[in-house]
């Protein structure tokens, strides 16, 4: 759940603007389906031998389809190579099937999100409102049907992977002058188990919110708990051994794309945070397979901010929350990890890689395109301690 959500009531495009190379990483679709996306990279290699700078990726969350979205020629006047749709990418909240197509055909009419799909290269995955209601998980009941229209809607051909698989969740490899970036995609509601809520902070939430409008700064927590239960799960088991198979792959740099925040703790709403045992499950296989170089980027708070987790054993894994490209919410919300932030108001974030200094740069734009938060990562400080 957004916090905010409780104050309201074409083929896949595998190529890239001249400046990037995108390709399916671990593709299995039809040898017809493979080459289609390998005339893409070719052409995109192509372009970026012309060029020797930074890599500019851009990626966003929780556009609702009724407002005015302007922001989409700020994040083009950026010139991202790639951008990623991190969930949300359009407010759905179907509990008929009807109702779910009716809102695939909305989304399919808005015009500057469609336009820039159009002329930028992009990934996506979904978030619990374009997947099909609040806060939903594996009992949603349309959830093939909701499978087959993000497909159909996100242009992915007859026989693509992502149509057969328990779920959406894919990887893509940017390659480019002997560089090479990992997006990892994963589905974290087709196999998620129940939430865990406190009945007692349900019940208090509007007193606690009646406090943030009067002018109280205390931060305000959701409902949710992180559920002790070490057979609750996000992935579910088929994904990760996708998952696990993923992170063998070299690459210089990988970007886990996840909808929900990943380093938050405490803000009582949805997170990583509230499936313990599956939070700890990456962290140990990130260290077991020797993973280097990574980030993250997450959507769904309606805010953005920069958050730190410091594991044994790992480098500090930066969580980079660029939330919503409409959506706002300003009441304060928890988080034991934050570093920097809250940006309330509309956003984007970006990734800037510059190999030649060694360093990526973490920021979250605002509706005018100009950073509000920067976070600059020496590419070696996100490398494994010695074995």
């Amino acid at each position: 759940m957004n916090p905010s959500d409780l104050s309201m009531p074409l083929n896949r495009r595998a190529w890239l603007r001249a400046g990037g190379l995108l390709s399916v990483a671990g593709a299995c679709g039809s040898a017809a389906a493979q080459g289609a996306a390998l005339r893409g990279v070719e052409a995109a290699s192509a372009a970026l031998a012309q060029e020797d700078g930074v890599w500019r990726l851009a990626f966003g969350s929780c556009a609702r389809q009724s407002r005015p979205q302007p922001i989409w020629s700020r994040i083009a006047e950026y010139r991202p190579h790639l951008f990623g749709f991190l969930g949300d990418n359009f407010y759905a909240d179907a509990d008929t099937p009807d109702l779910l197509r009716a809102r695939h055909a909305e989304f399919a009419r808005l015009g500057p999100l469609q336009a820039f799909r159009r002329s930028h290269a992009h990934v996506a995955i979904w978030d619990d409102h374009d997947y099909g209601a609040d806060d939903a998980g594996a009992d949603y009941p349309h959830k093939l049907l909701s499978q087959q229209l993000f497909c159909d809607s996100w242009d992915e051909p007859a026989d693509a992977p992502r149509r057969q698989r328990s779920g959406v969740f894919e990887s893509y490899l940017l390659r480019a002058r002997g560089r090479t970036v990992q997006l990892i995609l994963p589905d974290l509601r087709f196999n998620r188990s129940p939430l865990l809520a406190d009945p007692g902070r349900r019940n208090n939430y509007e007193s606690m919110m009646q406090a943030a409008r009067s002018g109280s700064t205390t931060p305000v927590p959701g409902w949710y708990l992180p559920n002790p239960d070490p057979s609750a799960t996000l992935l579910g088991q088929a994904q990760w051994q996708w998952l696990e198979a993923q992170l063998t792959q070299p690459a210089d740099v990988r970007i886990l794309a996840s909808s929900v925040q990943f380093a938050a703790e405490g803000s009582g709403w949805e997170c990583w945070w509230n499936f313990p045992a599956e939070r700890q499950r990456l962290l140990d296989l990130l260290r077991r397979c020797r993973v280097q170089g990574l980030v993250v980027v997450s959507g769904d708070m309606h805010y953005g901010e920069l958050s730190r987790l410091d594991a044994p054993g790992l480098y500090p894994l930066w969580d980079l929350t660029t939330s919503g490209l409409t959506e706002v919410w300003a009441v304060p919300t928890p988080n034991q990890r934050r570093v920097q932030g809250v940006v309330a108001e509309p956003n984007f974030g970006s990734i800037e890689i510059d190999w030649a200094a060694g360093s990526l740069a973490l920021a979250i734009r605002g509706g005018d395109g100009a950073p509000r938060l920067v976070h600059r990562v020496a590419l070696d400080s996100l490398r494994l301690p010695p074995s």
